[in-house]
């Protein structure tokens, strides 16, 4: 389907390159192997705070009009996101511009400016950010449900941080972001697209050129990969399974899950199929339950988090805050009848579960922000990429024996945890956990 290399230049950066046939443009990303799961707690935040304060200026382009008029000239995109294990820069454009994407990136991520009248500035931009999403509750019982989950572990906390620790960010703390996280050497440079372009030396030239040549930060960065196995503590509490977040809401919000799988198990296979029977599309079971026969909510779907240490296997809606209780009973009524076999996965249910993964995979081959992505971040995190090829085959061989008895296996009586956010005490929900 797709071929792709893998390689480490003198600079110590990794660079993956995925050529594309028939396609006009190049996703330039750089990955970061660092989260918000590493900061340090009065530092929470940091590490999607960094993500603003490169967009403000470089040593080439020194403010963000500069900056932002040099993508905007080409018709270019550029962004950056945050998660909880790793950290994403990246520039799309038409492949002849790669030159300008590439300058711009590693001048943002290896020479920014970091100036202490923009970090104070952009102080009041994040806690407006922290406030647009407090005032969604969609969003933000992802937030009351990690806490729930990992407490105030590291996996816990919001990525975007806290009004308090935001407004207590120091110049040095960015420094010392930029020296323990973010050298070449713990860094991958993705470049996927135009394979007319990606392929061709002088872009392997262009990369150590403004990787690790001219553009060498001037300050001390972590020469090596940063082991992180050390740093991981994280793990499903013992204690609290109920959190409600009394607001109130024309929409009551809710999540539940169970511990699910870590990154690295080769079950997750088997439970992207079982995500997808249970509520991954329009014809899944919860969507059927408790969307089309019931009409108690406009979205339903399960939810899958994976990561190095820990993993989550549940489920989340948006319904009418007077049915709030037949809502969560029906969504938790479909978990327990997988678990305890009495309305088992089916075969056809698997066969189009199967189908709509394979589907959607090709699908998002054809855009290579996609592309660079899903590359990217399975070297980054996993330290080897599942092709897509191997992806599709190893759908293939799941069974129907083997998703059921995932089911059964995650689904354990007593371990599930739910948060809610809407117009509720928490006394009511007791008797759900």
């Amino acid at each position: 389907m797709l071929k792709h290399s893998v390689q480490v230049l003198d600079s110590g950066l990794e660079l993956i390159r995925i050529p594309m046939a028939s396609i006009s443009s190049v996703t330039a990303l750089v990955l970061g192997n660092t989260g918000s799961r590493y900061e340090k707690p009065a530092q929470q935040g940091l590490a999607h705070f960094f993500e603003h304060m490169v967009f403000k200026g470089t040593k080439k382009y020194p403010d963000p009009q500069v900056l932002a008029s040099t993508i905007d000239a080409v018709g270019a995109q550029s962004n950056a996101f945050t998660s909880k294990e790793y950290t994403g820069y990246y520039v799309k454009a038409a492949s002849k511009h790669l030159e300008r994407s590439l300058d711009v990136l590693s001048d943002m991520l290896l020479q920014p400016l970091i100036r202490p009248e923009d970090i104070e500035r952009e102080k009041g931009v994040i806690i407006e950010e922290i406030n647009m999403y407090s005032d969604s509750p969609m969003q933000d019982i992802d937030n009351v449900f990690d806490q729930l989950l990992f407490e105030n572990e590291s996996l816990g906390h919001d990525v975007i941080g806290t009004k308090e620790t935001v407004s207590g960010m120091t110049h040095q703390d960015f420094l010392d972001l930029l020296s323990g996280w973010y050298g070449l050497p713990n860094l991958t440079l993705v470049l996927a697209g135009d394979a007319t372009v990606v392929e061709s030396d002088q872009t392997l030239d262009l990369v150590s050129k403004l990787f690790g040549g001219e553009k060498r930060p001037q300050e001390t960065r972590v020469d090596h990969r940063v082991e992180v196995a050390p740093l991981l503590k994280s793990s499903w509490k013992n204690t609290g399974r109920l959190l409600v977040k009394t607001k109130q809401t024309e929409q009551a919000h809710l999540m539940l899950g169970w511990p699910g799988l870590v990154r690295s198990d080769e079950r997750r296979y088997a439970l992207a199929l079982l995500s997808i029977v249970l509520g991954g599309n329009m014809s899944s079971r919860l969507f059927t339950e408790v969307r089309e026969k019931r009409g108690l909510c406009y979205y339903v779907h399960s939810t899958v988090d994976y990561y190095h240490d820990a993993g989550v296997f549940g489920a989340a809606a948006g319904v009418d805050p007077r049915r709030i209780h037949e809502a969560v009973q029906v969504i938790v009524d479909e978990f327990q009848q997988l678990s305890s076999a009495k309305n088992a996965i089916t075969q056809q249910e698997l066969d189009r579960a199967r189908e709509f993964a394979m589907g959607t995979l090709v699908l998002s081959l054809e855009d290579s922000q996609s592309v660079a992505q899903y590359y990217g971040v399975r070297q980054l995190l996993q330290r080897k990429i599942d092709t897509p090829d191997a992806v599709i085959e190893r759908l293939k061989r799941v069974t129907l024996e083997e998703i059921n008895l995932l089911a059964q296996t995650l689904l354990k009586s007593g371990e599930m945890r739910l948060a809610l956010i809407g117009p509720f005490e928490q006394a009511e929900f007791e008797k759900y956990v």
